[in-house]
């Protein structure tokens, strides 16, 4: 199935409704793949177990909880327009019943504690990962939990990270990111030692000319940036060949391990409110308890936090 009537339908929706960019991007994601499973399975006119049966396989392919709230949120909101506009618009007599009305969506527990690794486990990862390089991919997997756990960088970031985008700044290199609601590179991170010559380590066993920083080394793909899927399957390998296997990690919970530890090492508020480019100090008081103190350099010093040797 080449063209599909939601299509058109998506587009109107979208451009009628009242909602910042970013919205309107992840719902233009998320109904993108809608479509993409209904052509797929050669469904004009989804039910409501069409609807149920997307969900489900979305949820094993091991998408966060967030997500998948996310996915059923703009499915609904999609029918309930549909319905609501049905002789508006002119539509097929299909849309008339909202078929998303008995689907209850996912609850989010904003208070429940964030998933994040120890700081023995977090050593394990960057150690392991290290000891485990031996094919190009391994490299790269290596850099990438190095680089997440010192610099608190978002999956997303990494994934659209470019090799055009490390530079020196005052000396320094430092990596320029599109951060969460930006539709340009105009932040960056300091990267350490370490995570350098892990990256210098990967780049330097690289032949292609691929732009981005990180790329997928499958033979039967056509594009060689990651997808949020491919980044989700590749981090659960990581984490079991790091002997770490059962851990409930996702690429936001390195995320989460970041910020904790240098509050650990005895970073303040307003040091890791910076490291994790929050808008609001509110936002990293989730990730403090009774930890506030002043210690500059987040970066080297959750490094060295994590490394020091066993005493």
């Amino acid at each position: 199935m080449n063209n599909h009537p939601l299509e058109q339908l998506i587009t109107e929706y979208l451009a009628e409704k009242d909602i910042t960019k970013g919205s309107y991007d992840l719902y233009d994601t998320i109904l993108k793949q809608y479509v993409s499973y209904l052509k797929d399975h050669d469904i004009i006119y989804a039910t409501t177990q069409d609807v149920i049966n997307h969900i489900e396989m979305k949820t094993s392919q091991g998408y966060s909880h967030r997500w998948i709230y996310h996915q059923i949120s703009a499915i609904k909101n999609l029918y309930s327009y549909l319905s609501l506009n049905q002789k508006r618009l002119n539509l097929p007599a299909e849309y008339e019943v909202d078929i998303t009305v008995s689907i209850k969506n996912v609850k989010i527990h904003q208070k429940t504690p964030k998933t994040i690794l120890t700081t023995e486990q977090t050593k394990q990862l960057i150690l392991k990962t290290k000891e485990n390089r031996k094919y190009i991919w391994q490299y790269r997997d290596h850099a990438i939990i190095y680089l997440m756990l010192t610099t608190g960088l978002r999956g997303v970031e990494v994934r659209r990270a470019m090799k055009k985008d490390l530079k020196v700044l005052n000396g320094r290199l430092v990596l320029y990111i599109q951060g969460k609601g930006r539709d340009s590179k105009d932040a960056y991170v300091k990267l350490t030692e370490g995570v350098i010559d892990a990256i210098n380590d990967y780049l330097k066993r690289r032949k292609d000319k691929n732009p981005y920083l990180f790329i997928v080394y499958r033979h039967r793909t056509k594009r060689y940036d990651m997808s949020r899927m491919f980044f989700n399957k590749m981090l659960k390998r990581i984490i079991k060949e790091s002997g770490l296997e059962g851990l409930d990690i996702t690429p936001h919970a390195l995320r989460h391990t970041a910020a904790t530890l240098n509050l650990l090492r005895g970073g303040s508020l307003e040091e890791t409110k910076r490291l994790m480019r929050h808008a609001k100090l509110d936002t990293t008081l989730i990730y403090a308890h009774h930890l506030d103190r002043n210690v500059d350099d987040s970066a080297e010093q959750i490094e060295q936090f994590i490394l020091r040797e066993d005493e």
